[in-house]
């Protein structure tokens, strides 16, 4: 049964399609050789140029979104997050990494306790000829993305995942191109709490996103066991946001309890008594090399 709470996802056209096309083409020219490799990647708006930032900045006001998105709320007061909007290129990736998850059933976010605070996602089709279906099982939409073309979604309450084939053959300038805008919406918050939302939302954005960047199309063994823990944090919070909740304290206790067990093996090695008499010996040959040369 679908959250109460749940921001319904609304389906658009994007009207400006001159600032469209100038990402697309920035996109083309400043990753050329980013897009021929297949792993996906994310970049950060913020981290990109000036003349970039902008351009996002464009769509990011844009009055058809905010209107689609103020047309589920009586009161509407929306907070732009720009500190997690991103640029995706988007490659098919099944291959147990920390992106595979993009494509597999799963939420974006794990704040569903949260039910006074929405963020609301704009996945905004940059650049888009394949035949790729968006599922949204919340709201029970599903549809195939073109270009100039917006989906807004409940980043921590919309079930979806992606469905399709890569195509080998694909040309580079058919490669699936996203922009990634996120907003808050809190009509009763005080500016004390919304604060507190947004802080939250960004630390545990970033905590994620980091560890899916470092693991994406896994190659080290360290890679393989973070994508992993991706993973499986991903299967944990479609069951219930309380087991990814348990599945952090559990990693946290280990984590912890591995660092008290090194920090307390550490102090015994250094405070044996044959370690204390390897190291006077230690000094005392060097000493005596020492005065051997003088």
């Amino acid at each position: 049964m679908p959250d109460p709470s749940l921001f319904k996802t609304t389906l658009g056209i994007l009207p400006d399609t001159k600032t469209i096309d100038d990402v697309r083409n920035f996109v083309f020219t400043q990753f050329k050789e980013e897009l021929k490799e297949r792993p996906s990647f994310h970049k950060y708006v913020t981290k990109l140029p000036q003349n970039f930032q902008e351009m996002v900045s464009k769509i990011r006001d844009s009055p058809t979104i905010r209107e689609a998105i103020c047309k589920q709320y009586e009161h509407c007061d929306i907070t732009p997050l720009p500190d997690t909007d991103e640029l995706y290129v988007s490659h098919y990736n099944i291959d147990g990494g920390g992106d595979q998850g993009l494509f597999n059933k799963h939420y974006d976010g794990v704040l569903r306790l949260l039910d006074d605070a929405t963020v609301v996602r704009a996945l905004v089709y940059v650049n888009s000829k394949d035949d790729f279906v968006v599922h949204f099982l919340d709201t029970g939409v599903s549809h195939n993305f073109k270009t100039n073309e917006f989906g807004l979604l409940d980043f921590n309450r919309e079930y979806h995942w992606v469905e399709g084939k890569y195509n080998e053959n694909m040309d580079l300038n058919d490669t699936r191109i996203l922009l990634k805008i996120n907003y808050l919406v809190c009509p009763k918050c005080s500016v004390a709490y919304a604060k507190f939302v947004i802080w939250l939302n960004w630390t545990v954005f970033y905590i994620v996103k980091s560890a899916m960047e470092f693991s994406k199309s896994p190659k080290t063994p360290a890679q393989y066991f973070i994508g992993f823990f991706c993973n499986l944090y991903r299967v944990a919070n479609n069951i219930s946001v309380w087991m990814s909740v348990l599945l952090t304290l559990v990693l946290f206790s280990i984590t912890g309890l591995a660092l008290y067990g090194t920090v307390l093996g550490a102090s015994r090695l250094l405070g044996s008594p044959t370690l204390r008499r390897a190291a006077a010996s230690t000094v005392r040959t060097g000493v005596s090399r020492l005065r051997s040369r003088r």
